[in-house]
C-alpha cells in the first residue's frame, strides 16, 4: 500500500543539513513574517551554545489554512515541509503544513527530538 512520504523529526538548526527535497517536520519561534513573499522566519536557539538558527518558511501554498496567530511574531509553530536550495543565502523551507505549537515545553521538545536521533 502506498501513500504519503513520511517526514522526518528534525530540529530547526539541522535544517542545513538535510538534502533537498527532504521532507521535514520542526518547531520554530516566528521572528518575522514577511508579506510579500508569504515568508516566515523562524528560529530555535538550540543548541543553547550557538547563535540561534533561523529558517525561512514559504507558507504560500497554505495560506488559506492558516490562523493568523501562525503568524505573529513570538508564536511557536510546527511545520512541515520540503527542505529547498535556492541561489539566496540561508535555509528555505516549502510549507505543506502548518499549525500552533501552543503551550510547547521547549526543553522537552528539544530532549525528545534528541533521544529519538540516539535511538535511530
Amino acid at each position: 500500500m502506498y501513500g504519503p512520504v513520511a517526514s522526518n523529526l528534525v530540529l530547526l538548526g539541522e535544517l542545513g543539513e538535510c538534502a533537498p527535497g527532504t521532507k521535514v517536520r520542526f518547531l520554530g519561534c516566528v521572528h518575522e513574517y514577511v508579506i510579500q513573499t508569504a515568508t516566515l522566519r523562524l528560529k530555535h536557539d538550540y543548541p543553547h551554545s550557538d547563535a540561534p538558527k533561523i529558517t525561512n518558511v514559504n507558507i504560500e501554498h497554505v495560506l488559506e489554512s492558516i490562523k493568523r496567530t501562525a503568524v505573529d511574531v513570538g508564536a511557536w509553530i510546527n511545520v512541515i515541509g520540503y527542505v529547498e536550495r535556492r541561489n539566496e543565502t540561508g535555509i528555505f523551507v516549502q510549507a505543506v503544513a502548518v499549525w500552533d505549537a501552543g503551550n510547547v515545553d521547549l526543553e522537552a521538545y528539544e530532549q525528545a527530538v534528541e533521544k529519538r536521533k540516539e535511538s535511530g
